[in-house]
């Protein structure tokens, strides 16, 4: 009976001492460590905490990849950082930070030991595939305007802050900018209106009715291009 309640005793302590060291081991392997120069996550918090974008961080090649979908409509981005203790980032974390930028928005890192990384952001507009109805056909020209032109068509944002139309040359210049009369349709996101502000003022674009012209929308950093040219009557 003696020998029989030790190999008890052996037993349960072999399984405690089993539980515990896979449990400490477990734990080793799951521990984040806190003394590297990286950035732990990056969030897009403009739509508010609780619907907050997480961007995807790329340790290896030192990228965050922010999927940022086109209804917000955003110029500058909040956003919220998460990084190991003691590291710091420039720029801060509290400041906007540009959808659209001239230059790389780029972040340096710098842990504790002095180390630093930096991080190249980039953002990825999210925007349904927008369809623009044809004013010609391959073979009839249509003819428009000069003080507005009507244009339909599809996943078209119905906002005049970030979707433009104009009007190009045969060489791709721009020689006309149109703005969105908003008011003008119910049915926004298929159709918008676009009229030239101030004709009266400025009138520096003189149509020439012998050449042929393309309308082109850019819209939230999405372009459009009409592949029939249009006339003026």
């Amino acid at each position: 009976m003696k020998n029989k309640l030790i190999r008890n005793a052996f037993l349960v302590v072999g399984v405690l001492c089993f539980w515990s060291c896979t449990k400490e081991e477990d734990v080793t392997e799951i521990t984040t460590d806190q003394t590297k120069n990286k950035i732990l996550s990056y969030k897009i918090t403009n739509p508010g905490q609780k619907h907050a974008i997480y961007s995807a961080v790329n340790d290896e090649a030192k990228t965050i990849t922010a999927y940022l979908p086109a209804y917000y409509q955003l110029e500058f981005m909040e956003v919220a950082i998460e990084l190991p203790q003691g590291t710091t980032i420039s720029p801060k974390a509290d400041e906007l930070v540009p959808v659209f930028s001239d230059k790389p928005f780029e972040y340096t890192v710098t842990a504790t030991d002095g180390t630093t990384a930096k991080y190249k952001l980039n953002v990825v507009i999210q925007y349904p595939d927008m369809v623009l109805n044809e004013l010609s056909t391959a073979t009839v020209t249509s003819k428009i305007g000069t003080s507005s032109v009507l244009v339909t068509g599809v996943n078209i944002l119905p906002s005049g802050a970030v979707t433009k139309l104009y009007l190009l040359d045969e060489n791709g210049t721009k020689v006309l900018n149109y703005t969105m009369d908003e008011t003008s349709s119910a049915s926004m996101y298929l159709t918008f209106i676009a009229v030239i502000p101030n004709l009266e003022v400025h009138n520096a674009f003189v149509a020439d009715k012998q050449k042929k012209y393309w309308l082109q929308i850019e819209s939230y950093g999405v372009i459009k291009k009409m592949t029939y040219p249009v006339t003026f009557y």
